[in-house]
């Protein structure tokens, strides 16, 4: 209808300024029989559109003049206008099928019943570690925004058929994907068909049982484990408890938010008062970049340190990230199904969170709307120690946390991104720490979808965690980790290793690898990609041969 409308007036105001213009002129030449809208309008519309009859002509020099640019006009608001705006897309949708079947000789592949945010972060893993899937979207808008980037089928995955269409019974597991009601309905369409493996997103905990009822095998809710995962990090830590932990040759690999008035802010890396917690610093992520360390990069009030270690030493690391703790009150922005967990674990805690939302949710609240610098103020946010904004909408996101660092400079602001490619305007906007409910869901999803492969970790958006075992042939053995030279050449870092069943969590890059070390690799997928091909793969040995080899003919 915009296009159309657009097209109307397009074309109807040339039309009607022409058709002046024409009588003026035809009274100017003595025509006054045609001095009349109606052979006004007729000429400029055969003119335009180049028909031409040729009863009606001008004889002076502005008259003709005329009517070479209303033929030209026409013919620029034909191909200009017309035809890309209205006739270019109805072609287009005339001859356009949506798929409603998946490839027939797709086989154990994953089913994604619903597109959202977390299919895009989801897609982009699996296209990376060659998982086939299918994505069943019951919205035609949808399937045909998207069935150009994925495999799609078009169709309501609540129904047998759809599912059938899908290679249900030559799947391997299925994600229901859509709002509760759906994902039960879903779930009991595909235990009439099949036995496969079903995972269902839940919103509401409350709900998780009647899906089981329905028939799903495994039931996660990521909005409630970003919401308990912020409400930790923000809270008092609790003694060997790390948020988000990744299990390594028996130590931890942890991230850890750099809060306000930590002392090692304007810091390196390298300081020695770093080393004196005896945890390893591996990489350090600066408004959502993540730059592997060794380096020279400045710690800021926003960077987020990636470290490796025991309990203790990563303990001792915390007290230094976290810095004095600030007495005063936090404050929730929006009281949706993230806020609602955190407010819960807050409470369980013994702290009781000021929550800001447009309903009346609870009784330490402020009704109003959380981008608003009046209801902000109004919630005491210049004084309140941290800031949690976990808003729908991640524009209201961006500007609720612009507001927030500019009425407290001195706020620990950790703000949810609802679309993983959000998060780095997030950051620029002031937060010191940005949680993502695609790349959580993701992370679950992964896992769960390469439960034989626990070696292959994604720790965050970007970023990967592969463990690799030093062969005799690998190119590895016999080599210090300063000769190999991983971060300049391929931009990743061996992080640990693990020798005769003990595990090295403090690499020295001086250290000589041995055959049978296992080495913990960090890396954007290209770099892990990278080194799996020179180092990984089975062929590894004769590739290096036939290299520089490669390279010495064609120089000839």
């Amino acid at each position: 209808m915009s296009r159309i409308l657009r097209l109307s007036i397009a074309v109807v105001l040339p039309v009607v300024f022409y058709s002046l213009i024409f009588m003026l002129l035809m009274l100017h030449e003595g025509q006054m029989e045609n001095v009349n809208l109606v052979t006004a309008v007729y000429w400029v519309i055969i003119t335009m559109t180049t028909v031409g009859y040729g009863e009606l002509v001008f004889v002076s020099p502005a008259g003709m003049m005329f009517s070479v640019l209303v033929s030209i006009s026409g013919i620029i608001i034909f191909f200009a206008v017309a035809l890309p705006a209205v006739i270019t897309p109805w072609f287009e949708r005339l001859g356009q099928s949506l798929p409603t079947k998946a490839p027939p000789d797709m086989k154990d592949h994953i089913i994604i019943c619903g597109y959202n945010p977390i299919v895009e972060t989801l897609s982009e893993i699996f296209d990376r570690r060659d998982i086939y899937f299918v994505v069943v979207e019951r919205s035609k808008e949808v399937v045909r925004s998207i069935y150009r980037k994925y495999p799609v089928v078009w169709g309501d995955p609540s129904e047998k058929e759809v599912l059938l269409n899908s290679n249900i019974l030559s799947a391997r597991l299925l994600i229901a994907n859509e709002k509760d009601e759906r994902n039960a309905d879903i779930a009991l369409t595909a235990r009439e068909i099949s036995d496969l493996e079903v995972v269902a997103l839940v919103e509401d905990l409350a709900r998780s049982r009647f899906l089981a009822y329905a028939g799903a095998s495994r039931i996660i809710s990521p909005k409630t484990l970003l919401g308990t995962f912020v409400a930790q990090i923000t809270s008092r830590p609790r003694k060997g408890v790390f948020p988000g932990a990744v299990k390594i040759f028996g130590g931890l690999l942890v991230e850890f938010p750099i809060h306000p008035g930590s002392p090692l802010i304007g810091k390196k890396v390298h300081d020695p008062i770093l080393g004196e917690t005896g945890a390893g610093v591996v990489g350090i992520w600066q408004k959502g970049k993540f730059v592997p360390t060794p380096g020279q990069e400045e710690i800021e009030s926003h960077s987020v340190l990636m470290a490796l270690g025991d309990s203790d030493s990563l303990t001792r690391l915390r007290d230094l990230t976290t810095g004095k703790q600030r007495e005063g009150h936090l404050i929730v922005i929006g009281y949706g199904d993230v806020g609602r967990r955190i407010v819960k674990v807050l409470s369980e805690r013994g702290i009781e969170p000021t929550v800001i939302d447009k309903r009346e949710v609870c009784s330490h609240q402020v009704v109003g709307d959380g981008t608003i610098e009046e209801v902000l103020e109004e919630a005491g946010v210049k004084d309140a120690v941290a800031i949690l904004v976990m808003l729908n909408n991640d524009t209201d996101v961006v500007f609720a946390t612009l507001l927030a660092r500019n009425l407290n400079r001195d706020a620990f602001i950790v703000a949810r991104a609802n679309r993983a490619m959000s998060a780095e305007k997030i950051y620029r906007a002031g937060a010191d720490y940005v949680a993502s409910v695609p790349i959580v869901a993701s992370h679950l999803l992964t896992k769960i979808a390469q439960s034989h492969e626990e070696e292959l970790t994604m720790i965050y958006e970007e970023l990967e965690l592969i463990r690799l075992q030093v062969r005799r042939w690998s190119g590895l053995d016999g080599k210090t980790l300063k000769k190999l030279d991983l971060l300049g050449r391929m931009e990743c870092i061996v992080v640990a290793i693990e020798r005769d069943g003990e595990g090295l969590l403090v690499v020295d890059r001086d250290m000589v690898l041995k055959e049978g070390d296992l080495l913990a690799i960090i890396g954007s997928p290209e770099s892990i990609e990278k080194f799996g091909r020179a180092y990984g793969g089975r062929f590894a040995f004769w590739k290096r041969l036939w290299d520089p080899c490669h390279i010495f003919w064609r120089a000839r």
